[in-house]
């Protein structure tokens, strides 16, 4: 099932999700309605926005550019290699500082730069570190990755899965509930890309995200678990309009245990219309990295059709997301 137009689905959905709502980040939804009605083209930031004021419309931020550095990890490598993981995520970091990394990554990377290893540079002494959504919104490759090992019939065991997707995590993010949203997501994004929209079984899809989030062991535990998040997805018969899905997960905040859980359960309302991604940036909170998840999961698993072509079109940079997404599929022999 995978192909080079899904692959290419996936890296502009996340590019244009993030792109599309990072004007609003941490905006609520009455405040999106309030200034901006329904967002469904790009704008240019507030001029009082916290981080993205005076950025052009359609620019995207760390979450798309961290993906571009897996991404182009995985193209040189051949497989996840965190020497060259911690190098490009320096790289990127220190190019440009002002794209709104989150206070886990950016304290990891200047953990990073003063020599410390990739293994210890995401411990923190801050209980609030390591429970964002830093780790989420940048795996998608490594899914893409993973099908094309299937293809190829040479797959990584799960204990070999399990330990390089932990040492990524552990290096900006060291806590359990963020190797959990890890695992969570690169099988989010394989079973996208694994499937057809005709096929898509949300049941079957729920079940792929509770297993790889009962595989997370290492990581200092945190207070929340994320694995009972997943857990009531499963449950059909809770209220899942957006209100409700705003109220059960803290209306979208940057926290891994809400943000996740509540992209999922907007993807899940309609993964296959473009209304899902206007509808989970509206819906406020951590707007892009929300939308930017939601957007990678429309891509793979209805490749970029799905898109309007002024979305396409109005992207920022979309040159380099394309080159990226383009350079993969070759690396990984992925063709239509």
């Amino acid at each position: 099932m995978l192909t080079r137009d899904r692959v290419l689905g996936m890296f502009l959905g996340i590019a244009i999700g993030d792109a599309l709502f990072m004007p609003v980040e941490t905006f609520s939804k009455d405040e999106i309605a309030s200034r901006f009605s329904r967002i469904t083209s790009y704008i240019k930031p507030p001029d009082n926005h916290t981080w993205f004021r005076g950025k052009e419309a359609g620019i995207w931020t760390d979450d798309t550019e961290l993906t571009l550095a897996i991404a182009d990890s995985l193209i040189e490598c051949g497989r996840i290699d965190m020497n060259s993981i911690t190098e490009r995520h320096v790289l990127a970091y220190l190019a440009d500082p002002t794209l709104g990394y989150g206070g886990s990554t950016t304290a990891g990377i200047k953990n990073l730069i003063a020599g410390k290893r990739w293994s210890v540079s995401g411990i923190s002494d801050n209980p609030k570190r390591g429970s964002g959504n830093g780790l989420p919104m940048k795996v998608a490759p490594i899914g893409a990755y993973l099908c094309s090992l299937v293809r190829q019939q040479s797959e990584l065991t799960e204990a070999e899965f399990v330990r390089n997707i932990t040492d990524l995590t552990l290096m900006t993010h060291y806590t359990k509930m963020a190797v959990q949203s890890a695992l969570t997501h690169i099988q989010a994004i394989r079973f996208c890309l694994c499937t057809t929209s005709n096929r898509f079984d949300k049941e079957f899809f729920v079940l792929q995200l509770l297993y790889a989030a009962r595989l997370a062991t290492e990581g200092n535990k945190s207070e929340d678990n994320l694995l009972e998040r997943i857990v009531e997805l499963s449950n059909s018969n809770l209220d899942w309009s957006p209100e409700a899905i705003s109220e059960r997960y803290g209306q979208g905040s940057c926290y891994v245990y809400n943000s996740l859980p509540f992209s999922y359960a907007f993807f899940l309302r309609n993964p296959t219309s473009i209304e899902t991604l206007y509808d989970v940036g509206n819906a406020g909170g951590d707007t892009d990295t929300n939308a930017s998840i939601v957007g990678g999961m429309l891509g793979a698993l209805n490749g970029t059709a799905i898109f309007p072509n002024h979305l396409i079109e109005g992207l920022k940079q979309k040159e380099r997301i394309l080159q990226t997404a383009e350079r993969f599929c070759q690396k990984f022999e992925i063709t239509d």
